[in-house]
């Protein structure tokens, strides 16, 4: 395995990771995810179906027909959060940081996708 496969492996788990915590603490409904959504006056559905949409984005970047779209679905959640943090003028570093590097660890991950054949062409 080349050092170039190391990289996308290492971004998908990341990616994975931080998704699935994220969805799942929309989905089951915890704090402070929950007072963070209500703070954008977005109520339990809203919350519920961004968290199911987070995880199912998770599931497809695993499975290689469906990665490509998957990593460029999963974009839009984290400059969603990016956008909402701004305008409700929260600390940058603390809260947007994290979406940040998820849309940087996204586009390495759509770069470097041995299935979509960028940079393996």
């Amino acid at each position: 395995m080349n050092a170039t496969l190391i990289i996308f492996y290492i971004a998908l788990l990341v990616i994975s990771l931080v998704y699935l915590v994220a969805g799942f603490q929309k989905v089951s409904g915890r704090e402070p995810m929950k007072s963070r959504m209500a703070e954008m006056n977005q109520g339990g559905v809203v919350m519920l179906l961004i968290g199911m949409a987070e995880i199912a984005g998770v599931i497809g970047i695993w499975l290689p027909a469906t990665r490509p779209l998957a990593l460029l679905c999963l974009m839009p959640f984290s400059i969603g959060g990016i956008t909402a943090h701004i305008v409700l003028r929260h600390n940058f570093r603390e809260r947007n940081i994290p979406a940040v590097l998820m849309i940087v660890l996204i586009c390495v991950a759509f770069w470097l996708d041995p299935s979509f054949s960028i940079v393996f062409n």
